[in-house]
């Protein structure tokens, strides 16, 4: 009981601390649509593992960044628009999980898939998600300002002379990476929410780079945590729980923040 419980906890806090550092750049280089293509393609990934008999999570990970660069490809080389790109891959990708899951037989529950169970997480898993963890770290300090520069100004990063497409690749192969894993935890109909709502909560009260990443960082530990202690004292989904604790930080910040502005509007200003 002592090892599940400590597996629990290291792996709410390896995904917060990632999903601090991908919230902000799916939130400030808009790929929230991209997130959500690529956690619907986890189905068909787990799909092709069971069909072929290999690890699922495996097969999950490799499809999930595959669909993520096919929709990268699609967008900046076959001059489609993002929306359209996502929309055609998203289709597929679902629709051909759906048909090897009918091939193989498989028999198991769809919805564990689909809502996610953070009670799923594994000793492998923990593990896989401290790498990554230390590898993003070390990426985002080695590129922190071509980062800044690609989420907020792609032409000007090109123009000055950074990689902007092997920067973008990575960071997409990065995020599958973390997508598969996060909807074991809240199920691929929510993930896309848990990938903006940290970022997006951060910066109704503050801007600045480090600020954003720090705020990011608590919002999504006090969501990951305060869900998970939701769901065991109410008997209640975790995936769900974190998402609604999620929202409710969301909306106080949002009102915390525009309370904010208004103290230091001066009288008569707008």
């Amino acid at each position: 009981m002592e090892t599940f419980f400590l597996k629990l906890l290291l792996g709410g806090l390896l995904l917060s601390l990632l999903l601090a550092f991908y919230s902000f750049v799916v939130y400030f280089f808009r790929l929230a649509f991209l997130g959500i293509a690529v956690s619907h393609s986890v189905l068909a990934g787990l799909a092709i593992g069971v069909f072929l008999g290999i690890d699922p999570t495996l097969s999950a990970m490799l499809f999930s960044v595959l669909v993520g660069w096919l929709i990268a490809l699609l967008k900046k080389k076959a001059g489609l628009t993002e929306d359209a790109s996502i929309g055609i891959v998203l289709a597929i990708s679902m629709a051909a999980g759906v048909v090897l899951i009918y091939l193989s037989g498989y028999q198991g529950n769809l919805l564990s898939y689909l809502f996610g169970s953070i009670m799923t997480i594994s000793s492998t898993d923990v593990v896989f998600l401290f790498l990554l963890l230390l590898f993003t770290a070390f990426f985002f300090w080695k590129n922190r300002w071509k980062v800044l520069y690609l989420c907020f100004d792609e032409e000007t990063a090109y123009s000055s002379g950074i990689n902007t497409s092997l920067l973008y690749y990575t960071l997409v192969a990065l995020l599958s990476l973390l997508i598969t894993y996060t909807t074991k935890v809240v199920g691929i109909i929510l993930t896309h929410a848990m990938l903006v709502l940290p970022a997006a909560t951060a910066y109704q009260l503050v801007w600045h780079y480090d600020q954003l990443l720090t705020l990011s960082a608590l919002f999504s530990l006090i969501a990951t945590f305060g869900g998970i202690a939701l769901a065991y004292f109410t008997d209640l989904p975790a995936g769900p729980s974190i998402i609604l604790l999620g929202g409710v930080l969301f909306f106080t910040a949002y009102l915390a923040g525009r309370i904010k502005k208004r103290v230091k509007t001066p009288k008569g200003g707008r």
